[in-house]
Parts: structure tokens; sequence; C-alpha cells
């Protein structure tokens, strides 16, 4: 009998020490339950400040541009009271709506599929916000500016290394760029009329006995006052001045048909 007793005190023993880990677990489980509530809650409102917070952003700079939009079709001055900002200038509008143009035709080609989203013409490169032409006839320098401007664009210009790369990429030959010096010698310009200085790069030829450009008057008797990329077949990486009235190879430049 003593052994079933104390068989029988080992399972009641046993059987409360279960019932009482049990409602441990239950008690630690509701906390958990609640905190995650809470935490839930934490970052909701979170979530809805920020969102909050950008909203009226939003609103604050669209209602900058309407103002000035407002402003200038009335004719009216910019606000003269200091505590109040100033209208966004010509220059940050043109941008914003160039902004939304991109955005535009970026959305449709994630939406739909790449070939919804065109860039640029058939034929026609695109590269740093332009699109390039490159030409597979021959043309005066001339010629190739009229015909660029046919297209609403105009002989390339070019105005950074990472341009000139790109185009020494796609060329064999030589071709015409729209750099000259008709009006004044010596003075080159573009045909946008920024000076070299202006667009701050410049990659003549430089050889042994001088440097590009040379303005030899060997076949020409007026010399030469158009700029061409490489000399026939080789350094197309760099610039050289020749007759205008040579027929060569050109590119055109003008820029994505969103901003056209």
């Amino acid at each position: 009998m003593a052994a079933i007793y104390d068989n029988s005190a080992f399972i009641h023993s046993y059987q409360q020490r279960s019932h009482l880990t049990d409602k441990d677990s239950d008690e630690i489980e509701v906390r958990s339950v609640k905190w995650s509530k809470v935490l839930l809650i934490v970052v909701g409102v979170s979530l809805v400040f920020a969102l909050g917070v950008i909203c009226a952003l939003g609103l604050l700079y669209v209602g900058k541009f309407n103002l000035c939009d407002s402003q200038q079709n009335n004719d009216t001055k910019p606000p003269t009271d200091p505590g109040q900002e100033p209208c966004a200038s010509t220059d940050e509008v043109k941008l914003l709506g160039e902004y939304n143009k991109v955005k535009d035709c970026l959305y449709s080609c994630t939406e739909f599929s790449a070939s919804s989203c065109k860039l640029c013409e058939e034929g026609w490169k695109p590269y740093g916000g332009k699109c390039y032409f490159f030409s597979s006839e021959k043309q005066t320098w001339f010629e190739a500016r009229d015909l660029c401007a046919i297209s609403k664009a105009h002989l390339v210009i070019i105005n950074s290394k990472a341009v000139q790369d790109f185009l020494v990429s796609k060329i064999k030959v030589t071709h015409w760029i729209g750099l000259n010096d008709l009006e004044t010698e010596g003075q080159w310009v573009w045909v946008n009329n920024q000076t070299l200085e202006e667009t701050g790069v410049q990659f003549w030829f430089i050889k042994k006995d001088g440097t590009e450009p040379d303005n030899w008057d060997g076949h020409n008797p007026s010399g030469e006052d158009c700029a061409c990329m490489g000399y026939e077949g080789v350094f197309l990486n760099s610039w050289f001045d020749a007759s205008c009235e040579y027929k060569k190879k050109f590119i055109c430049e003008k820029q994505f048909i969103a901003f056209q």
C-alpha cells in the first residue's frame, strides 16, 4: 500500500506541476500577442504620419507651381511678403515638365512593354537624353546642316568626353560635326552659337608639327572652316578642320521624343 500511495502522490505532484506550466505558458502567449498588437499600432501610426507629411509637402510643392502659373497668367508680380516663398523660376517649371514627361514614358515601359516607350525615332540612337542619327550618305557640311534641320535636329554638339566616346564607338569613317569658324577665322563655334570655351571640351588632333585646326588651303583657297571627327578612317577620336565643300558622312542630334 505504501508503494501505491507514493506513486499516486508522485502523479498528483506531476499533474500540479504540469498545470502550473501550462498556465504560465498561456500568460506568456497573451503577453506576446498584446505586445505584437502594440507594435503594429505604433508602426501603423508612424506610416500614416509619414504619408501625411509626404502628401502635405506634395500639395505645397504643387501649390507653388499653381501659384506661379496663376500669377503669370494674370500678369501680376511675385509676392513681396518676406515670409512668403517666391514662385518657382521658369527653369524649375521647365525641369518639372521634362521630369513628368520622362516619368510618364518610363511608366509606360514598365506597365506594358519596352517597345511602348519610344525615346527616339526609327534609325536614331538614344544616349544621355538625346537622339543621334549617323548618316549613311556623304554630304557637304552645309547640306548636312540643312538635312539635320529638316528632321528638327542639328549637327551634333559635343560638350563632354562621354558624348565624344559614344560617338567614336559608333563610327568607322570621318563624320561632320556641328563646329565651324565660318563667321570669324579662328573663332570656332557650334551650330547653337556656343563657343568651345562655353562647352568646355575640345579634342583637336595633335601632330608633331602643330595642332589642328590648321586652316590648310591646299585644296580650297578659302581654307578649312568646318570640323569633323577623324581623318578618313583614322584618328576618329580627334577633330580636324576641313573644307566645308568636302562630302562626308555626318551626325545629327536632337532631344528625346518626349521633349520635342
